[in-house]
């Protein structure tokens, strides 16, 4: 028989599936394209709850083919991965539309279990796990309808036990197998989990703000942080064109070579964890002139920390950071930091200010650094969240002398060109700035909106911070931006709908904190524990034993466990209760049936109750007689209660117990 009984039940679960999963993969997808799905969802389940029939093959195969003309234009081919899980939910979605016989059902349950695990490529919280897994269970559930007649909630309770008894094993299997480096690997998908860019115009940081996405977390050693603030470096840009700072050409080929040592006292170092979210870009996070030992991770020569694999997955680096201080200036440097020849011939306002207030300081690189801040504070500059547009060639000088509004991109663009046009070497750096702490568990969250842009300028021998914020807005050095008092106003309302924007109220604000710290714990224990961290635990419990004779233990544990389950399943069954099994069985069908107001006369055998009951439950009366027979074999014709008479037995009664569904 083709058509099988639990159609609906399988469409309508599948249908869920693939809503849930929607859910996730929304914002990886075109909006035209999305929409195109979502209208495929609903047709299937429209079409199943109204009984309607389902498209024919040609009509389903001339719509499958504009589906994928919009695929292709829509998605287009730059990002392999995206395109991939498209082509497998469309696929999959058009295969349910038309799906009528068991065959077609097992194939999409086959392509749903692998659409479910293309979730994982674009998030991995302890939200998105908990749910995936729960729809791991329902779609167990739904392959076990298509060959069981029992319902959806039984069939679930039998997929949940089974992967409950089998989540032991993947744990043991995660701690004690040896991580192995993966012999391919998908490049990683298109993620927009830094806002960061390798040029910075001042309007593009400022955009930032509206984003509230978790970019790392960082915990340091000591048991309390240092004084901060913290500037988490990522990026330097030494190069001006008059309007935009870029990474030039020089400095990206400086970053592929080896290091240089710093000579710093051991006890100067400062050393903290990040824990980075997945990112499509290559830049990390370390405060000041930052080192890792870590295997994945390259650091460059001005003390920034990059991927050595352009992967974007989550890592987690133990970091060593020497004082910005300690940092030489090379010959190149020198004269790379100085240039504005690209800009030569704009924002001449902001070149003659910088010249006078140069020699008004007696040409004092020291006092022109203290002038700078005096005049940053002293001329009505403020800080803001939804700067004015500025257009043009000489975007400085509107800013210095007309607009005086800004967030941090064009306090450290003016900065940095000021400090050019007089000869001092300076840069743009662009990174993040602070960070929510979390007093409890002791680690600080950095979110998109923290971002930031500061100059780093060369004097007396040294480079250091010089960053108009901390006059302009002192408050916004401390802390997370999200805790800027006089910009909370601007702040939230850049915001999308969501837990942050209500955190003026105090039980919104807890259940974040809780929420938050719970995915911190799951990322640290969990999306952490990489190579480095199962290495440093195998050898704690077993020494220095080899590579593979850890494997053949772990392999070894698992393939004892499997023996001795199918021992103990094929194990002739003995009962140490004085009531046979299937006398229990038939008590409990007794008790539904007393329920249903079928009660036991008295002096009647237990094979009349049952004949009286299918009776009475014409429903039921296929299932209940088939009991019958199964009862009168082993109780009266002494036949063995074998494994498959007591399973037989169980499932008749979870028959009989089930509801009937009415027939359409």
């Amino acid at each position: 028989m083709n058509i099988i009984p639990n159609h609906k039940a399988i469409n309508l679960s599948l249908c869920v599936i693939y809503s849930v999963v929607l859910c996730f993969i929304f914002p990886e997808l075109p909006p035209v394209f999305n929409s195109l799905l979502v209208v495929l969802c609903i047709w299937n389940g429209v079409t199943i709850l109204s009984n309607r029939n389902k498209p024919n093959a040609v009509i389903a195969n001339i719509l499958a083919a504009l589906s994928l003309f919009v695929l292709f234009y829509d998605v287009g081919f730059s990002d392999t991965v995206t395109l991939f899980v498209a082509m497998l939910i469309l696929s999959s979605l058009f295969k349910l539309l038309q799906a009528t016989t068991k065959k077609h059902y097992q194939t999409i349950i086959l392509l749903s279990f692998f659409s479910l695990s293309t979730v994982y490529l674009f998030s991995q919280s302890i939200l998105a796990t908990l749910i995936i897994s729960a729809l791991y269970i329902l779609n167990f559930s739904v392959l076990a309808l298509i060959e069981s007649k029992h319902n959806l909630k039984v069939a679930s309770k039998k997929s949940a036990k089974l992967l409950l008894m089998a989540l032991p094993i993947a744990v043991f299997l995660l701690l004690f197998l040896p991580k192995l480096p993966a012999f391919w690997q998908l490049p990683g998908p298109k993620l927009a989990k830094t806002g960061l860019s390798e040029s910075v115009n001042p309007f593009d940081i400022a955009k930032l703000s509206n984003s509230d996405e978790l970019v790392f977390r960082a915990q340091f050693n000591d048991e309390k942080p240092p004084q901060g603030p913290y500037y988490w470096r990522a990026i330097i840009h030494d190069e001006f064109d008059g309007k935009t700072w870029l990474i030039s050409d020089t400095l990206k080929q400086t970053q592929t070579h080896k290091p240089i040592k710093h000579n710093v006292a051991n006890e100067s170092l400062q050393r903290y964890q990040i824990f980075a979210e997945p990112s499509s870009q290559p830049w990390l996070y370390g405060l000041a002139v930052a080192t890792s030992e870590h295997g994945d991770i390259k650091v460059t020569e001005d003390g920034l920390l990059l991927r050595s694999q352009f992967l974007s997955n989550s890592i987690n680096y133990s970091v060593k950071s020497a004082p910005l201080s300690s940092m030489p200036i090379s010959r190149w440097q020198r004269l790379q930091n100085i240039q504005i020849d690209l800009a030569e011939n704009t924002n001449q306002q902001t070149q003659s200010l910088a010249k006078n207030l140069f020699s008004a300081n007696d040409n004092d690189p020291q006092r022109f650094y203290s002038a700078m801040y005096n005049y940053f504070s002293s001329n009505g500059f403020s800080y803001t969240l939804t700067p004015d547009p500025m257009t043009g060639d000489n975007t400085l000088d509107q800013f210095l002398f007309s607009n005086k509004r800004g967030f941090c991109g064009h306090y450290a663009s003016s900065a940095a060109f000021m400090f050019r046009s007089i000869g001092i070497p300076a840069r743009v750096v662009s990174g993040y700035l602070g960070g929510e702490y979390n007093i409890k568990s002791g680690y600080m969250s950095v979110y998109q909106y923290d971002a930031h842009a500061w100059v780093e300028v060369y004097i007396k021998n040294r480079w250091t911070i010089f960053d108009a914020t901390a006059v302009v807005s002192p408050e916004r050095l401390n802390g997370s931006l999200s805790q800027h008092q006089s910009l909370s106003d601007e702040f939230t309302s850049n915001l999308g709908f969501g837990l942050l924007r209500l955190s003026n109220i105090a039980g919104f604000n807890w259940l974040r904190l809780k929420l938050e710290n719970l995915d911190y714990q799951w990322t640290s224990w969990v999306l952490g524990f990489d190579q480095q961290k199962q290495s440093s635990f195998l050898k704690d419990i077993f020494g220095n034993k080899q590579l593979w004779q850890i494997a053949l233990i772990a392999l070894a544990t698992v393939t004892l466990i499997f023996i001795g389950y199918f021992i103990y399943l094929s194990w002739p069954y003995s009962s140490k209760s004085s009531t046979h099994p299937i006398v229990n069985d038939y008590l409990k069908i007794e008790q539904w049936l007393i329920k249903k107001n079928i009660k036991p006369e008295s002096n009647e055998t237990p094979l009349l109750y049952l004949q009286r009951a299918s009776y009475a439950l014409p429903e039921k009366s296929n299932y209940i007689e088939q009991f019958k027979q199964l009862y009168s074999d082993v109780r009266y014709r002494q036949l063995v209660l074998s494994a498959y008479r007591k399973k037989r037995s169980s499932d008749l009664v979870k028959l009989i117990k089930t509801k009937t569904k009415r027939k359409q």
